[in-house]
């Protein structure tokens, strides 16, 4: 698992109380230079594609519904780089008192080794950014047991502990093409190579379980049970 270094650049953008871009760093103007050809001064949902004004609306929800101490991070990926972005609410006092957001990110493209799916166009990664209190850490695909859905984050399960990542099961499988990742539940998504067997419950339900006792089993759902099984062959 890599640390990201506290010397990389550092983009600022400043979002008015109803989300205008109303300013930003050298920095962010150098990366986001392709999107911003209008200037500043534009609603946030203005500099992105129509088709993905949905998926921004639900975040800004979200965001605006937070906790005014609570940060707010996420995972995207913007003009075929990956950035790691954190939100937090401004107080802003004058000339009206109102709250206003700034929004800073690292380019973090090298580290989760991102590279552009020549056949989907999807930028995919190699490596998971998660943050870890308050530091972005970067875990490696093979040291992931388990990704099960928690609301809008993700919960990512090492051998000895978890992490929240902010992509939801289907973005993680189109992020990570790999064939070790198999969704094997509406819930769960788990790593074929740290697979040890699959049990059944009283209940007759099936679960799997892992090499290492430390990782709680997941359910199996019944209609993936012969595809899993199949995946597990072909490893």
């Amino acid at each position: 698992m890599q640390d990201l270094k506290s010397c990389l650049s550092i983009g600022l953008v400043l979002l008015s109380s109803d989300f205008n871009v109303i300013g930003m760093n050298d920095y962010a103007r150098m990366l986001l230079a392709p999107a911003m050809k209008d200037g500043l001064g534009k609603k946030l949902l203005d500099y992105h594609p129509r088709r993905t004004h949905e998926k921004i609306m639900g975040l800004l929800k979200e965001l605006s519904g937070a906790e005014a101490d609570t940060p707010f991070a996420m995972v995207i990926d913007v003009l075929n780089k990956v950035l790691m972005i954190n939100l937090s609410r401004l107080d802003i006092i004058k000339p009206v008192p109102r709250a206003h957001w700034a929004m800073t990110f690292i380019d973090v493209s090298e580290q989760t080794g991102a590279e552009i799916n020549t056949s989907s166009g999807r930028v995919e990664l190699k490596k998971f950014p998660v943050y870890d209190n308050g530091a972005c850490r970067f875990l490696d695909a093979d040291s992931v047991y388990c990704i099960r859905s928690d609301g809008n984050y993700c919960k990512v399960f090492t051998a000895d502990r978890s992490y929240y990542l902010h992509l939801s099961l289907k973005a993680i499988l189109q992020r990570y093409t790999g064939p070790n990742f198999f969704r094997v539940h509406k819930s769960f998504v788990v790593n074929l190579k740290h697979v040890h067997t699959i049990t059944r419950s009283s209940d007759g339900k099936a679960w799997i379980s892992f090499d290492r006792e430390t990782v709680q089993a997941v359910p199996l759902a019944r209609r993936k049970l012969a595809e899993f099984k199949q995946a597990l062959s072909l490893r």
